[in-house]
């Protein structure tokens, strides 16, 4: 069975959102307020109301934020105290300074709303009835009213008010939206369907609107244009995966097991992603406890945090702050959303507020070291990186990251000594024994380069060995991640740091002259690099096997390697004139010049490819 939201929830979410953005009562009066700064914002109008209580506007504007911030209560108060302050509690309605004042209208709109977060559907109506009065022929405020009739599940009044809301404007996609569900409940199929394509003639990208018209056309066994709404409404929102089961079912009417199987699969994996994030929606609609909602909401930003969806998580984290200020690991946590989306001097700030409430707070100093890190200010990131892990020495990202950074900086004794100490916190990283590998395996290469090497130093032989045990412990514990799974599924498994791993083998065995080592470790690898040193490697060793090739390997080989690196990357120039020397030994000078060739297209300006031309048109001149 499909989890899903209750109507309420939906009708909410959009009523406050439009109100929010576009669901005017007058030009200019209900500007949208920019998650990007809403805390600030909410700060800034309790200022200006504890200087002067009687500005409407800013208490208006204070009551959209909390709407903004799903925070119904203090909206609730704050309407209220609106509506006291213009007085329309306390003179007649028929009053024309007030009827033709819009402030009596937006409150109650608000108002509205704000009782329909906290389910008190029968004062939402109260409340939008009183909107009406003041602007009757404002559509929203009649939209809004129709829903809360809808979610008590008064259909017929419901479909009688969004009659006269879409009259008012037939323009509103969400409007025609909503009166579409509503026909559908009272079971007029035509009508529903008439009005979800009419919402998306006004919004194409409208995937609720496509989820609907979907079920619609499944009601009437329409089976291809209810896949095809479907498929729309998937693509234009992916986090819609009730989607994802009714086209499987619609696939299976239609006989297609196979894309049906495709599409429970994606189903089962999106809904176990998103079920999380689900039952923190339920816990938050259980609550109205402000310390309670503010934390269920920095733990959804979490959610989508971990699931990559920076923008989601960083305004989850804003709605957490708006209302607890003090909450640190809101911070935190929006600090990475920022330096995920690249917003590097919004994270930075964000990662220093959860440091001046919580000086001690490790996880914002990892969080600076992260946004440093990816500015590519590796001295500040290595910096903040270390006052981390002095506070919490089991930050593996922490350790992990300064490990890099002395890596890319060739200091790689420093990072042997980082990544061992790694270690301890995660004895069985792949990722940890195959960058302790290739700092062995340079400080190997410094050691062989280096003439006046200190006697008590490590040796060439002992560091390349080191290297090898390190690389093949990478290898043995990135297999084992993969042991009892599916053979479809473990090429998805580490299939970059396995791949490198191999050829960082294959490197230091052709390093040793071992060609059968070496030969295997780089065709494990696969990669494109690998084959082009198998290549190389095969030419060299044939060459100097020229009369007795006790390795059975010749220059055919050779060409065969050079080719399958040029056939998994055609645009490397390094491949065809490795090809190019390949068949110039073999006599195909041919070949070799076609190989040169396009060398030079994809390299132009290399003297060497130019060299290497000249001395293949000689031999094709002398033929």
């Amino acid at each position: 069975m499909v989890r899903r939201f209750s109507y309420y929830t939906v009708a909410v979410v959009v009523l406050i959102g439009c109100h929010l953005t576009r669901w005017h009562v007058r030009e200019g009066s209900c500007q949208a307020i920019g998650s990007g700064d809403i805390t600030a914002r909410i700060r800034t109008y309790k200022a200006q109301l504890a200087a002067d209580g009687f500005q409407i506007e800013i208490r208006l504007q204070l009551a959209k934020a909390y709407l903004q911030i799903e925070a119904y209560t203090e909206a609730v108060d704050m309407y209220r105290q609106v509506l006291a302050t213009v007085g329309v509690d306390t003179v007649m309605e028929n009053t024309n300074s007030i009827l033709n004042s819009d402030i009596p209208a937006e409150a109650y709109y608000g108002l509205g709303l704000a009782y329909t977060g906290l389910e008190k559907f029968e004062d939402a109506i109260a409340a939008y009835q009183r909107a009406i009065t003041y602007r009757p022929d404002w559509a929203y405020s009649r939209a809004a009213l129709a829903s809360a009739y809808a979610s008590t599940h008064r259909y017929t009044d419901a479909l009688d008010v969004y009659k006269i809301a879409v009259k008012l404007d037939p323009t509103d996609e969400m409007i025609h939206h909503q009166l579409g569900n509503v026909y559908s409940k009272r079971g007029d199929s035509t009508a529903a369907m008439r009005h979800q394509q009419q919402a998306i003639a006004i919004a194409p990208e409208f995937a609720a609107a496509h989820y609907q018209l979907g079920r619609l056309h499944a009601q009437e066994k329409r089976w291809s244009d209810a896949i095809a709404s479907y498929r729309a409404a998937y693509a234009y929102d992916a986090t819609l995966v009730e989607v994802l089961y009714n086209l499987a079912q619609a696939h299976l009417r239609i006989g297609d097991t196979a894309a049906a199987r495709e599409q429970m699969a994606l189903f089962e994996k999106q809904k176990a992603t998103l079920d999380p994030l689900h039952e923190l929606r339920g816990a938050l609609q259980r609550t109205q406890e402000t310390g309670e909602r503010a934390q269920i909401l920095a733990n959804i930003g979490r959610v989508y945090l971990r699931n990559g969806l920076y923008e989601k998580a960083v305004w989850e984290y804003q709605k957490a702050l708006g209302m607890n200020a003090a909450l640190v690991p809101a911070y935190n946590g929006m600090g990475i959303a920022y330096t995920m989306l690249e917003r590097y001097p919004e994270a930075i700030v964000a990662q220093q507020k959860a440091l001046e409430l919580q000086p001690d707070f490790a996880k914002a100093y990892a969080g600076l070291g992260l946004a440093y890190f990816r500015r590519n200010e590796v001295e500040l990131a290595l910096e903040h990186y270390r006052c981390a892990i002095s506070l919490a020495p089991d930050l593996l990202d922490a350790h992990l990251k300064i490990g890099i950074i002395l890596l890319n900086q060739e200091r790689y004794a420093e990072a042997v000594d980082a990544y061992k100490a790694t270690l301890v916190l995660a004895p069985d990283n792949a990722e940890i024994y195959h960058n302790l590998g290739l700092c062995y395996a340079h400080q190997a290469k410094a050691a062989t380069d280096d003439v006046r090497q200190l006697s008590d130093a490590p040796s060439a032989a002992d560091l390349t060995k080191a290297a090898l045990v390190a690389l093949e412990k990478a290898v043995a514990l990135s297999l084992s991640n993969v042991n009892g799974l599916e053979e479809s599924e473990q090429s998805s498994v580490q299939p970059v740091l396995l791949k490198e791993t191999y050829y960082l083998i294959g490197e230091i065995q052709a390093g040793k002259r071992d060609f059968n080592a070496a030969e295997t470790a780089y065709l494990a690898s696969g990669l494109p690099k690998a084959y082009h040193a198998l290549a190389r490697l095969s030419a060299k060793f044939a060459t100097e096997n020229k009369k007795n090739n006790k390795h059975g390997v010749g220059l055919e080989a050779a060409r065969r390697y050079a080719q399958e690196a040029i056939r998994l990357d055609p645009n490397v120039a390094t491949y065809y004139n490795t090809l190019a020397l390949i068949e110039f030994r073999r006599g195909d000078y041919l070949e070799a010049e076609k190989a040169i060739r396009k060398a030079l297209e994809l390299d132009p300006e290399n003297p060497n490819y130019h060299q290497g031309r000249k001395q293949i048109l000689g031999k094709l001149g002398s033929k």
